[in-house]
């Protein structure tokens, strides 16, 4: 079976369990696509019609084009909805994101994310030998330790002493060694959101320096004002996030003697972080592209701001991701 892809050409028999193939002839249109709606957030199916675009809330989707919500289109539909919490946009014939298939992510790292993940991992397991087990946030101290000759040869000590703790038997030491480098793929993924949050408050930094530039303009300093306060507690929010998942995996032997569960937690915060960081991506691009200086563009891009932070975080929007509990 085959079906008409983006661009009008064949697409290959795909299993329906991985990819998004659709039967219904709307979703052969060229060009067509699903994505949330900037305005409300709604997952949105959008389809060209001359030389504009027609937006369908995929709440209305199936009635609007004839298509049974108990078919195999309408299931997908709802496969679609989930899809976008992880992806921007989606196109007929895509393949379903990872995390709603396997759990892995649908999105990559640089090395360095996986680095530092992997490099803190080592410090834990080489303070826990001494009684004293830290996570180190500095990444500079960090380096520091993780290129110390002596720390390879404490690793393998905590790698011996680990094994015999939670009584792996044979190969228990390349059993552990085994379970940190899984980890640390898990939490690279929480390094590279780190990351990305760092750019986040970078654009607190420059709405902060564009309220001293106009502060004798007052309607514009009165709105960097506001904007300080909106993006306040979504900031804090996530910056508790990061601090909450850090003290969940402080402790490596917890980790590792509880390793699916634990890998199951971080996995779940990182699609939160990732859906929220997500929403911030089009703002923190453009803050990097902009020079902090009196300019029209600055003053275009305070405005998209002030109305990104109203629409999403004014009081009483439900913007909090939900909390997850501990593993246990």
């Amino acid at each position: 079976m085959a079906t008409l892809g983006n661009e009008g050409s064949l697409l290959p028999a795909g299993d329906l369990s991985t990819h998004f193939i659709f039967h219904h002839k709307v979703f052969s249109i060229e060009g067509c696509r699903f994505s949330r709606s900037a305005a409300s957030d709604e997952p949105c199916f959008i389809l060209p019609l001359g030389g504009l675009e027609a937006t369908v809330p995929l709440s209305k989707l199936c009635a609007e084009f004839d298509i049974d919500a108990e078919s195999e289109d309408g299931h997908l539909l709802t496969v679609v909805a989930e899809g976008l919490n992880f992806v921007k946009r989606i196109r007929p014939g895509d393949s379903i994101p990872n995390e709603l298939l396997n759990g892995t992510a649908s999105w990559s790292v640089d090395d360095r994310h996986l680095q530092i993940a992997r490099g803190r991992l080592q410090v834990q397991l080489v303070s826990w030998l001494t009684g004293g087990e830290t996570v180190i946030v500095d990444l500079d101290k960090l380096e520091q330790i993780v290129d110390d000759p002596k720390t390879r040869a404490r690793i393998q000590e905590a790698f011996r002493m680990i094994a015999d703790r939670l009584v792996l038997g044979n190969h228990g030491e390349e059993a552990v060694a085994r379970r940190i480098e899984n980890l640390a793929q898990e939490l690279s993924y929480i390094e590279a959101l780190r990351d990305r949050f760092h750019h986040l408050l970078l654009v607190r930094r420059g709405i902060e320096t564009a309220s001293r530039l106009y502060k004798r303009d007052r309607s514009l300093h009165d709105e960097t004002i506001r904007m300080q306060t909106l993006a306040a507690p979504p900031l804090a929010d996530l910056n508790d996030r990061f601090s909450q998942v850090d003290a969940q995996t402080g402790e490596i032997l917890a980790m590792l003697r509880n390793f699916e569960s634990q890998t199951e937690y971080i996995r779940g915060v990182r699609d939160d972080l990732h859906q929220i960081m997500m929403m911030w991506d089009e703002i923190i691009d453009a803050w990097a592209a902009v020079k902090i200086d009196r300019s029209m563009a600055l003053e275009q891009l305070l405005k998209r701001t002030y109305s990104f932070l109203a629409r999403r975080f004014s009081q009483g929007s439900e913007w909090r991701l939900v909390s997850r509990p501990p593993p246990t």
